[in-house]
């Protein structure tokens, strides 16, 4: 069951590669037979259980690549696994469709030196979401 990590995670890391270089959308499986066949075909509208049982997949990944951001799930018998990744523009847009806090909260201030860009530099953060299911 090694394999079926170290290929979830390779690729995840070419789907989030591809998404950085500014490659189309995609919903792809991937499927790996029973003697290591590997068939490539449009995911939309599959689940993962279903992509097993119609194709007699041993191992099924299915990518989604849409706006930057990048899902990955997986199964391999009783493994499963979906990794997660969001553009910087997603993050962005999350972060600020929050707002800022309220002038009355007792821990913000206009002056606080955190909020100052040379105290703080702005660096948005990469979400990767790791869930494995034995």
């Amino acid at each position: 069951m090694e394999a079926f990590w170290a290929d979830a995670e390779n690729l995840f890391e070419t789907a989030r590669q591809a998404a950085q270089s500014g490659s189309p959308d995609c919903d792809l499986a991937i499927l790996i037979g029973p003697q290591g066949e590997i068939r490539m075909l449009e995911a939309a509208g599959w689940a993962l259980p279903a992509l097993v049982a119609c194709h007699g997949a041993r191992t099924v990944y299915r990518v989604t690549r849409e706006r930057g951001c990048v899902r990955l799930e997986g199964r391999c018998g009783p493994q499963t696994c979906l990794l997660r990744s969001e553009s910087s523009a997603e993050t962005a847009r999350q972060l600020l469709a929050g707002g800022l806090p309220p002038e009355s909260a007792p821990d913000w201030s206009p002056s606080s030196r955190a909020l100052l860009p040379e105290s703080c530099p702005v660096r948005l953060p990469r979400e990767e979401t790791w869930t494995a299911w034995a």
